[in-house]
């Protein structure tokens, strides 16, 4: 599964935001995902961060628009306000960043939903264990740098079989996403951005035609045979 992310590369023009659900649709993505966030909270005090933070307005057309054009857009959310306005638009699953790990409150909210989970745990973090609750979740593994380099994604020590499900990728290029895949993950979140100078994270994103260049390596893997 390849996960495409916008974070913040739709520079808060829903015509920027619509064409990267397309390009995601159109270039083999299987998911589409935005970030739903209080900018005050998460991001006072960094000013190189622009207030880009999605309404409920906003994020209920992007994923009416996915509905629309047939791909699932989905959010990361980072409170509990915003996974009632999920609830409301009826979203199938949810993303809970590696900076949410801690937050009890968040992920029992989320855990009690019902919905399927996916969660990015930073370094050897990736337990299915949180609060005392076992937790169906898929489990990428991350390096939270941005840009990540490649040596930071330690792949010897990621256990694709039984630990991680995949990996959330902010480095530069598609070198790190084929060696994951190649090394069975199941699944790649990378940023998606218009271009490697649109957006905060545009530099360590995939534009359209490395997304569709990442969906044919992607192709290519599962019809190989598993490793023993």
């Amino acid at each position: 599964m390849l996960i495409a992310e916008v974070g913040q590369n739709w520079m808060g023009e829903m015509t920027k935001a619509r064409a990267l659900i397309e390009f995601a649709k159109e270039n083999g993505a299987h998911l589409v995902k935005f970030q739903l966030y209080d900018y005050n909270v998460l991001y006072k005090g960094h000013p190189e961060v622009p207030d880009v933070a999605l309404s409920f307005e906003q994020a209920e057309g992007l994923f009416e628009y996915g509905q629309e054009i047939g791909i699932e857009v989905f959010f990361s959310v980072f409170d509990l306000e915003r996974i009632k306005w999920c609830e409301h638009i009826g979203v199938k699953r949810y993303k809970i960043a590696s900076r949410s790990r801690k937050d009890e409150s968040l992920i029992q909210a989320l855990v009690k939903t019902g919905k399927p989970l996916i969660i990015s745990m930073p370094f050897g973090l990736g337990s299915p264990y949180l609060y005392g609750v076992e937790v169906k979740w898929d489990t990428l593994w991350c390096a939270p740098l941005y840009p990540s380099p490649a040596i930071a994604f330690s792949f010897p020590e990621i256990d694709f079989r039984h630990t991680y499900q995949g990996i959330s990728d902010h480095s530069i290029g598609l070198d790190v996403a084929k060696i994951a895949l190649s090394r069975g993950a199941k699944i790649i979140e990378k940023h998606l951005a218009l271009n490697h100078e649109t957006g905060v994270d545009a530099p360590w994103s995939m534009t359209p035609s490395e997304l569709k260049e990442l969906r044919r390596f992607y192709d290519v893997i599962q019809e190989l045979p598993e490793l023993g």
